[in-house]
């Protein structure tokens, strides 16, 4: 199967504001996950859904249209992975 993309002279160009918004939102993102792994009580370390769900709830800031936070999955997680200092101990028992 091909796929011909024709981006005619009068298409649409990414903004600068456009570009902003997706950054405070990445930042916002970023600091929702590292403040929700930073605190981690007895039940241990949230899991990635725990943390999807959390901030799931919340009302986050320039999402974009259509595609609402499930858009944002991927960057949520590459956050959490990146953050995430004790993921080596995952599905060790908690009595560490």
């Amino acid at each position: 199967m091909s796929v011909v993309l024709v981006s005619l002279p009068g298409a649409p160009k990414v903004t600068e504001e456009a570009l902003k918004k997706e950054e405070d939102l990445d930042k916002y993102l970023e600091s929702r996950v590292e403040e929700l792994l930073g605190r981690f009580g007895d039940e241990g370390v949230p899991d990635l859904v725990s943390v999807l769900r959390s901030i799931a709830t919340e009302t986050v800031p320039n999402l974009p249209p259509g595609g609402g936070l499930a858009s944002k999955r991927s960057v949520i997680e590459a956050m959490y992975n990146r953050l995430n200092l004790y993921r080596e101990e995952e599905g060790v028992s908690s009595s560490v």
